[in-house]
């Protein structure tokens, strides 16, 4: 698959454990907008690095607006844009399927892995 596929860019943007939340953090929150330090504390575990990283991306592909005002300290809000909104539907979709199969999938990952151990190709390495 090309990486100028739009498909391999689109799950760039939003395959990774933060993404998903970051985008439903945003979606939800009170007018629409949060501020870095608010949308980090909704994110139990993410680091500052991390979440810069995501919004970045976000903002780069116009997912993220990000506005600052000109105020001291400096404050600085972000808000998901029309692109943004649109992507949450297919996201939510993905979420309902990941809880709906994520029982199976992991026992046929599990009895794959019994199999792999088993076989005397996986003893020998």
């Amino acid at each position: 698959m090309s990486k100028n596929c739009p498909v391999f860019l689109t799950l760039q943007l939003i395959a990774h454990k933060w993404s998903v939340r970051i985008l439903r953090n945003l979606l939800h929150a009170e007018k629409n907008t949060m501020r870095f330090g608010q949308l980090q504390k909704s994110l139990d575990g993410i680091t500052q690095r991390e979440l810069t990283k995501h919004l970045r991306e976000f903002e780069k592909a116009g997912i993220v607006e990000r506005t600052v005002y000109p105020e001291v300290p400096p404050r600085v809000e972000y808000r998901l844009t029309r692109t943004g909104h649109s992507l949450l539907k297919p996201v939510e979709e993905i979420s309902v399927w990941a809880e709906n199969n994520a029982a199976f999938v992991q026992k046929k990952r599990q009895e794959f892995e019994a199999r792999a151990a088993k076989s005397p190709r996986a003893r020998a390495a």
